[in-house]
């Protein structure tokens, strides 16, 4: 059985998925649209979601440790838009995206909770945080919370950018 932390993360991630989902909807041919001129793109806010290719949830969550923390340096400006990438319809964007939130909501259904209490450093955490200490679910949460709920916002306004209705 799940913990309470656990259950609570899996949550936050469904909640996230299921905001950027609306978000999305109905934007297949407005992928290229931004907000305005050096503004990212729909299609560079998904990438960024996806960070680098060939990048798991599970796959860095393994990484954290009880000691000799691994240094996690995250980009916030890194779009990871590739060719192949460049190529993928919203449907294809959508379908890798929630693989990377299943593989992490699977991943996170098997910890204990000595394993929840391992960390990394994460250099980008300290400037909101107050820690580059980080924790499984400090992480966990703040990629949901924050990072998801931020990009889902700048989807919002590409939205209204493109003339379509507000999300519901």
């Amino acid at each position: 059985m799940a913990s309470e932390i656990v259950t609570e993360l899996q949550a936050k991630a469904e909640a996230a998925w299921a905001n950027v989902s609306r978000q999305v909807q109905g934007m297949d041919r407005h992928l290229e649209a931004s907000t305005g001129p050096g503004e990212w793109t729909a299609r560079e806010i998904l990438c960024h979601l996806l960070f680098k290719p060939g990048f798991t949830p599970s796959g860095l969550l393994k990484t954290f440790a009880d000691r000799d923390l691994p240094v996690i340096d995250i980009s916030s400006s890194d779009t990871f838009v590739t060719p192949e990438r460049q190529k993928m319809s919203l449907q294809d964007l959508l379908g890798a995206l929630d693989a990377q939130r299943q593989d992490l909501v699977d991943y996170l259904g098997g910890l204990s909770e000595a394993d929840l209490a391992r960390k990394a450093r994460i250099p980008l955490f300290m400037q909101f945080m107050g820690t580059d200490e980080v924790p499984i679910p400090m992480f966990v949460g703040a990629m949901f919370d924050f990072h998801w709920t931020d990009h889902s916002g700048q989807l919002a306004e590409i939205r209204k950018a493109v003339g379509l209705p507000d999300a519901s």
